[in-house]
């Protein structure tokens, strides 16, 4: 199974595959979601997720791409192997999808029936390490902080313990802005060595922010300028409930393609100038991770 990013224009993502009832009648399988369960031979962190879609794959044949919950009609009969891998939105972006790499994908027998549908309970669980590895950056269940304020942020950057704001656990970060300040910006404290050539590299993490939020990487490279890029906005809810949102968020491109970069940091930049933007309110993150292939 290929793990492989798609564009959805012009992609269907649905059960509608075109059959005619009179020359086949379908068997279906049914997923409603799929659940993230812990590896216990890796320490992959928090198992929050947003799995959105289903990759389904019979004998090794591609089915199609489903978004959740889904009902599949399969023109197959009998025994058959099932595999489902666990899709997500790359970047928050909704138009780009991707069989997620770090993810297993889901395997069973299962026995077609046609006209009958069968229940799919999918489950997955990060991949073994040794070809990938899990850097935890900060899960904010500890006193130690791996992210700080920038030097012209006039917000601060804390852990916060504060039940109705703490996404799991005890803890999450938070930056607290208000109508007096010009700038609000954090980033990590240390820079991390992340690899370039073309290998995979994501860094997840859990959020909820009241004001549109750039996420960038400044990127130091041997022998050259340093970079700073300005990757990605991630935008600001509007619903005026503290609803938290998961970010899978790509920097393959963006490292590999660098000058020649030795280490990097990522940060994030609260749009405070925008007509949008509220006199006051937060930025909340939690279970900051950065996935890579070695």
């Amino acid at each position: 199974m290929g793990n492989r990013i798609v564009t959805l224009l012009g992609m269907v993502l649905s059960s509608c595959s075109l059959f005619t009832p009179e020359e086949h009648v379908p068997a279906w399988i049914h997923i409603e979601s799929f659940d993230v369960v812990d590896n216990p031979e890796v320490s992959e962190g928090s198992l929050s997720h947003d799995i959105t879609d289903a990759w389904v794959f019979i004998d090794e044949e591609m089915i199609g791409i489903y978004e959740l919950p889904a009902t599949i009609p399969i023109l197959e009969e009998g025994e058959r192997r099932l595999l489902v891998g666990p899709g997500i939105k790359v970047s928050t972006v909704s138009t780009l999808r991707d069989n997620y790499l770090f993810y297993r994908g889901h395997e069973e027998v299962i026995n077609l029936q046609k006209d009958e549908t069968l229940e799919v309970f999918a489950t997955t669980s990060y991949r073994n390490e040794g070809a990938y590895t899990y850097e935890i950056v900060d899960d904010f269940e500890s006193s130690f902080l791996a992210f700080t304020k920038d030097e012209q942020s006039d917000a601060e950057f804390v852990r916060t313990s504060d039940e109705s704001l703490v996404f799991e656990g005890t803890g999450s970060g938070v930056m607290v802005i208000n109508d007096t300040m010009d700038a609000a910006a954090f980033r990590t404290a240390e820079n991390y060595n992340l690899p370039a050539k073309g290998k995979t590299v994501f860094m997840e993490l859990d959020y909820y922010t009241d004001y549109d939020l750039t996420v960038g990487l400044v990127i130091h490279n041997n022998g050259y300028q340093d970079e700073t890029v300005d990757y990605l906005t991630l935008r600001r809810e509007e619903s005026g409930e503290l609803k938290w949102k998961k970010a899978y968020i790509a920097l393959t491109s963006v490292i590999s393609g660098a000058a020649n970069p030795i280490d990097m940091y990522p940060y994030f930049i609260a749009q405070l100038n925008t007509s949008e933007a509220p006199s006051s309110g937060v930025v909340l993150i939690d279970n900051v991770k950065f996935l890579y292939q070695n």
